[in-house]
Parts: C-alpha cells; sequence; structure tokens
C-alpha cells in the first residue's frame, strides 16, 4: 500500500523569499505568526509533507481552488510534474502536443522566449519549494526547538526531517542548474527581503554536491514506510545525475564520481527491474521493486490536473479513456514519427496506440496524426482500474533503477574508472531482455546506441532534453520533425536554447539579474 503524506498544513510563511510569486498562505484563510504556528508539534511533519507536495500537488484542497501559485495559469498547469514535463520532452524528438495554448507551440518548435509560461510556471514552483525548505531550516534548529520546549524525542525526529529537506532543496536547485543555468542562490541564511546573489553554475554545482553529501548518512535506506520520501540512494541518483552532467554544467568530467554513486545504489541490493515493463506505468506501480523515487499520486488524497493525470488524460481522447482506467481524454499529446521509429521487432517498451492514428505528424495541431502513448495508464496489474475514475493512482516515477543500469553504462563508455565493459553491456542486456528486445554485443554498445537505447528504455520519463544536450544533439546535428517550427526539421538551432532563459518576470523583479545569453 502506498504511504501517502496528507497534507494538513498551517504555517504561515510570514517572511518568505518568494514575495515576488503571488503565493497564496500555507493555511488558506488562517493567519498565524510565524512562531505560534511552529510552537503546533504538528507542524513539523505537516510542514515537510507541503515541501514534498512542491512536486505533485498545486494546493492545499485537492486539484482546484486555494493554488499555492496563483495569478499566471490554469492550476494544473502550474504543476511541477506538468510543466517540467513540457519543457523536457516537447522540446524534443518524443513528443508532440496539439493544443495551440500560449507557449505549447514555442515549445513543439524550440522557439520559446523568456516570456514562455512554461518557462515561468517551472522556475516559480522550483523556488517556491525552495522557500518553503528555507523556511523549515530556520524554523527547525536545534535552539529554536529548545526555545519552545520540544520533547527530544520529536527534537530527534525533526533532525531526520532536516535531512531529507535539505536533499529536497538540493534537488529543486538540479533542476534551476539543468533549466536555467545561473540562477540566484537562496539558503536559509540569506537575508529576507533582499534581492538574492545570481550564482554561476559552477558555484551552484558545488553548493549542490556539497548539500547532498553533507545529508546522505543522514537518512535512512530504503524501507517499505518511507516510499516516496528520500533515503540515501535517492541522493546517490541525484548524485549521479549531476556527475553524468557535470562537462555540460562545469566543463569538468567526473564520470568516475558517477560510477562510485552508481554502484552504491547498485551493489546495495535493495532494488530490482519489474518484471514486466508497463507494470511500472500502472495504478499500483507502488508495488514495483524498481522504484527508487516515486512523486505519489493517489486518486482520492493526492490529486491534480498535472502530473500522471495530465500524461493519462492528454494522451487519450475519450474513445480510448475508458480502456486505460480513466473517464476523460484531453486529445493532446502524442509521439512524433522520430520516436516510434526507434523501435522494432517485438520491443515490448512500444506503448503506442495505432488505431485511427497516421505515425506522420503533418499537422501538429490534428490530434489523429502522430501515434498515440498509452504508456501511463490507470490500471493495475490484474488490468482493473485504480480507485478513481477521474484521477489516477498512478505514480510518476522520477528516478527508477532501469535509468540507474543505463547511467551506469554510459559512465563506463566515457571512461569512468571503477565500472567495466562487461557489467555495462550486462546491465543493458536485462533491460532489452526484459523488452523482449535482441541481446546485443560489446561492439554494438557505443554512445550513439546508448541515446537511442534511453529513449526505448525512458521515454517519456522526463529526461530526454538532458540527455540530448548531454550528447550534443540538441542545438546541432540532429533533426527531428518540428524542429524550428517546420514539419521536417533543421538539424541546428542556436546554442542558446540549451539553457531557458530566466523568466522576464523574475527579470523586472531583480534588476541584479544578468539573462542567459541569446535572450
Amino acid at each position: 500500500m502506498k504511504r501517502i503524506i496528507l497534507i494538513v498544513c498551517v504555517a504561515l510563511l510570514s517572511a518568505s523569499c518568494i514575495k515576488d510569486l503571488n503565493t497564496s498562505p500555507l493555511d488558506g484563510a488562517t493567519y498565524l505568526t510565524s512562531e505560534k504556528a511552529w510552537a503546533d508539534t504538528t507542524v513539523y511533519e505537516s510542514m515537510l509533507a507541503k515541501i514534498y507536495a512542491g512536486f505533485s500537488l498545486t494546493g492545499n484542497t485537492g486539484p482546484q481552488s486555494m493554488p499555492d501559485i496563483t495569478g499566471i495559469g490554469d492550476e494544473g498547469e502550474v504543476s511541477f510534474i506538468r510543466s517540467w514535463w513540457n519543457l523536457q520532452e516537447l522540446t524534443t524528438d518524443e513528443a508532440l502536443c496539439a493544443w495551440a495554448n500560449d507557449g505549447i507551440a514555442e515549445l513543439n518548435f524550440c522557439v520559446w522566449t523568456s516570456s514562455n509560461r512554461f518557462v515561468q510556471f517551472v522556475y516559480n514552483r522550483l523556488y517556491m519549494t525552495v522557500a518553503y525548505g528555507n523556511e523549515y531550516l530556520r524554523e527547525t534548529t536545534d535552539d529554536k526547538l529548545a526555545e519552545r520546549g520540544i520533547s527530544e524525542m520529536l527534537s530527534e525526529q525533526v533532525r531526520g526531517y532536516r535531512a531529507e529537506v535539505i536533499a529536497l532543496r538540493a534537488l529543486n536547485y538540479y533542476y534551476l542548474l539543468d533549466l536555467y543555468a545561473n540562477v540566484p542562490l537562496i539558503d536559509e541564511n540569506t537575508a529576507l527581503g533582499t534581492s538574492p546573489e545570481q550564482v554561476s553554475r559552477a558555484v551552484l554545482f558545488k553548493w549542490i554536491e556539497e548539500q547532498l553529501l553533507s545529508v546522505q548518512d543522514k537518512l535512512p535506506q530504503k524501507n517499505t514506510l518511507n516510499y516516496g520520501r528520500i533515503n540515501r540512494y535517492v541522493v546517490d541518483v541525484i548524485l549521479a545525475k549531476l556527475y553524468l552532467n557535470a562537462e555540460i554544467y562545469i566543463g569538468q568530467k567526473k564520470y568516475t564520481e558517477a560510477i562510485t554513486v552508481l554502484k552504491d545504489i547498485i551493489d546495495n541490493g535493495e532494488y530490482s527491474l519489474e518484471q514486466t515493463y508497463k507494470n511500472l506505468f500502472g495504478a499500483d506501480n507502488d508495488l514495483s521493486p524498481e522504484m527508487i523515487f516515486p512523486v505519489i499520486f493517489d486518486g482520492t488524497n493526492s490529486t491534480c490536473y498535472g502530473g500522471t493525470k495530465y500524461l493519462i488524460s492528454a494522451s487519450y481522447d475519450n474513445e480510448m479513456a475508458q480502456q486505460f482506467g480513466t473517464s476523460e481524454g484531453w486529445s493532446g499529446l502524442r509521439a512524433l514519427e522520430n520516436l516510434t521509429d526507434k523501435f522494432n521487432g517485438n520491443d515490448t517498451r512500444a506503448l503506442f496506440w495505432t488505431e485511427k492514428r497516421t505515425r506522420e505528424t503533418y499537422s501538429w495541431t490534428d490530434f489523429n496524426q502522430g501515434y498515440s502513448v498509452v504508456k501511463y495508464t490507470n490500471l493495475k496489474r490484474d488490468s482493473t482500474a485504480g480507485s478513481h475514475e477521474l484521477f489516477p493512482d498512478t505514480d510518476f516515477p522520477l528516478f527508477r533503477l532501469g535509468d540507474v543500469y543505463l547511467m551506469y553504462a554510459e559512465a563506463v563508455l566515457r571512461g569512468a574508472v571503477g565500472g567495466d565493459m562487461a557489467t555495462a553491456l550486462g546491465y543493458v542486456n536485462e533491460l532489452r531482455l526484459r523488452a523482449s528486445a535482441s541481446q546485443i554485443n560489446n561492439n554494438e554498445l557505443t554512445l550513439d546506441f546508448l541515446l537511442d537505447e534511453r529513449c526505448r528504455e525512458l521515454y517519456w520519463e522526463g529526461h530526454r532534453r538532458t540527455d540530448l544536450i548531454r550528447f550534443g544533439k540538441f542545438t546541432n546535428g540532429y533533426k527531428w520533425n518540428w524542429k524550428n517550427g517546420i514539419y521536417t526539421g533543421t538539424a541546428n538551432i542556436s546554442d542558446n536554447y540549451s539553457v531557458f532563459p530566466l523568466p522576464v518576470t523574475e527579470l523586472a523583479a531583480n534588476k541584479s539579474l544578468i539573462q542567459n545569453g541569446g535572450y
């Protein structure tokens, strides 16, 4: 059974670093002083839950009303998974959206600007969660807990919560590093009400690494009670992604460091591959031994119009929806032919709906052009539907073991010390065996092959933009349909698109910020 963290938060961030984000108070209507709120012993766990909820929910009362962030878009669009997924997938060769909503076409065509609303949504969501984390850390020092007369038993629990918050904040900053490069660094020691200092990728990279390493040994091992929460292996994955992309972020090779943390995950044996690929993306995927860090959704207790609700409903029309455990289809997302063409034979990872669909996407606004992706469903492994027909029980697999295997293989191919080619080949073939795809030999395991294999294994899981940049295929030398706004696509676009711009609203609020080049 899922461990659902309920959001029952009463603390008011009276002095937040997010004054420019137009956020709603955490309790919606009950205005409390900060000190009175923190005197309530229940707030320490509920505030922690609120920080986790930055990845899944959009407000405090379900899918609509009382949103965290107001005034900049539909509440569901501002959810992290939905807006981040749009930046990571609609900008690549894996996905196309038929909607003409403001900002969607710019992502489809790789022609976005600093006014793109999804660029703003992700930025605001990440910094909102950072601000909540900073407030937590300011208010839970040993001195503050002692002043309030908090028991030693609860204080010890809160020390563990603080380690989780530090890791969660570092994860949010990892996404800021990846997406926006040079951003303001705000921590619990930043003076409230001031304009924070913008730092380089190199400075932020080092800070994230130090933060993660400082708490790793304070975090628990995997257990049945911390599903969906940070443990030491989640920190390993974040570090692995930091190190694997270090050449892009800071111009340094850190593949050996990546191998070290990847081996820590693999060698411990806490995780194993899910036997059936499609079970990773269904309504009871919380049962999967492959999940390292899921973003939890529950059709009754954890709902929004983003997350896997978006990935399911936007991928189906109403005719299809009932067959996949949901009551509505939004007719939006589908696969570009560049994605579907990467599969051959009986590869069971090719989860596409071809009925009444064309492979080609001559019209980007016609939902019936391009195969529908039925990777995410609200069906359990026994084919019964989830608990609610409107909102899925399906968790989003932010980090899973299949990705760890492929990162290990890539680090070896890029020259890491501490790994070996035979093991790398074995991991890749384990994934292909699960998918009923043919086994490959040592000569076939190349970086070009691995980029395609990451696409086949991890498509629509939010990795593709970062992968294409790391492999040197995003702005140069690789053409896909609708890249640069034409059906046939273009191979080369301006290099400035390898990072997103700082939102125009942020530049207006903080005059000291310098925009990323080319915007």
